[in-house]
């Protein structure tokens, strides 16, 4: 039996001498097994015996490196995978030499190995290029930032970024063009979001009453359609009410309402709104758009109105009574004695004001009789009768009237 063999193995040895039996290169090739392999493994002619060789176990590295198509394609994937966005051509550039020698130093290695009659191929490894590239991107500190950034965003923010991103490369293509700005804003998934979302904001700003430019309302509605604030409509009003901002004079919406009823408490304590609070009134109907209580402000009004006030009196203040209602009994004692409109009488009257002075309250008889010392009252028809009833009565002591 061993005799045959012997010829095999001459042959085998011959054909490894003869470079240009490529025919037989080609067939051993096509079988994963190389000639030395086969020759490592056959009996020495040496001896001319049946024992086997000893095994010779070989190693083969098949690096597989990605074109420059195939490189794009893997890079991209992973930067949206990871940081929700393609990468940049700078990236690009930067990782596509990194990816390629990666892929050399862990390429895919084949061994064979033969175990007495049998043949043992196997093909182990190679670059998991995915999880090589995020690793690379973890540890990179120029993404640690980004990275930290994505890992709290909402999902819905990163993809508006991306609309946001195609939109303004579309914007700038469009060189000015009103027409094809018109038909961004209308077709684009990011121009019809934030046209959307700055009527919203309009709407709420007349409603409040707020004064805002064009330019301002941009710079608003843009941030907050980037943010996302459109999808929770609390997030989006709070985030107005920090924004929002308001005159003092001439306001409209609710804060028109608001500003009236302020004037309406400060006229009912004898002060001038806009003279007294002219320059805290925005601050105050921005507060009140937040959400605070008008009558925080009201409250502020009457403090200032009970200064010089008698301790009563700043008492009533301080539980609402405003000044016209406690001064009314003067008020109409006033207009009666002397004749007059009691509209016509204001809490900035000096005379109505000395009916209660720091330290006292005049009783309304005491308060009668200082309008009577006031020059108008000569002139009323009381002063009159009285004149006359004072000059019947002097007649008559006399004895020129029965």
């Amino acid at each position: 039996m061993a005799e045959p063999r012997v010829p095999l193995i001459e042959g085998l040895k011959t054909v490894e001498k003869d470079t240009s039996n490529s025919g037989l290169d080609d067939v051993l090739n096509g079988l994963g097994i190389s000639k030395e392999e086969i020759l490592a493994n056959l009996p020495s002619s040496k001896t001319g015996s049946d024992t086997p060789a000893k095994p010779k176990i070989t190693l083969t590295k098949y690096p597989s490196v990605s074109s420059p198509t195939q490189a794009t394609a893997i890079i991209n994937k992973v930067f949206k995978s990871v940081l929700k966005r393609p990468a940049t051509a700078a990236e690009m550039k930067k990782w596509k030499p990194l990816l390629k020698e990666a892929q050399e130093k862990n390429a895919a290695t084949q061994t064979y190995k033969v175990k007495g009659t049998v043949g043992t191929q196997a093909t182990t490894g190679g670059l998991d290029e995915a999880t090589w590239l995020l690793l690379q991107l973890s540890n990179d500190a120029e993404y640690a930032d980004e990275l930290a950034k994505i890992k709290f965003t909402d999902p819905y923010v990163i993809q508006r970024e991306q609309e946001k991103a195609l939109y303004e490369q579309a914007v700038t293509a469009a060189g000015g063009n009103v027409d094809k700005l018109a038909e961004l804003e209308a077709s684009t998934t990011y121009g019809r979001g934030l046209k959307d979302l700055k009527d919203a904001i309009e709407t709420a700003r007349i409603a409040a009453g707020a004064e805002l430019t064009d330019d301002e309302m941009n710079v608003l509605a843009q941030e907050a359609y980037d943010k996302g604030l459109d999808r929770e409509r609390n997030s989006l009003n709070a985030f107005l009410d920090k924004k929002f901002k308001f005159t003092a004079t001439d306001a409209k919406g609710k804060a028109g309402e608001q500003l009236a009823d302020l004037q309406k408490i400060a006229s009912a304590n004898g002060l001038d709104l806009q003279k007294a609070f002219g320059t805290q009134l925005p601050i105050w109907l921005a507060s009140i758009n937040k959400g605070e209580s008008i009558e925080t402000f009201k409250k502020q009004i009457r403090d200032v109105a009970k200064i010089g006030m008698p301790q009563n009196i700043a008492s009533l203040l301080d539980n609402g009574i405003d000044l016209d209602a406690i001064y009314s009994p003067y008020k109409n004692v006033m207009a009666s004695t002397l004749e007059i409109n009691p509209e016509s009488i204001t809490l900035s009257d000096p005379l109505l004001r000395s009916a209660i002075t720091g330290d006292k309250e005049l009783p309304i008889y005491e308060f009668q009789r200082q309008l009577r010392k006031d020059s108008r009252w000569q002139y009323t028809n009381q002063a009159k009768e009285e004149v006359s009833d004072v000059a019947l009565k002097v007649l008559r002591d006399f004895g020129f009237q029965g």
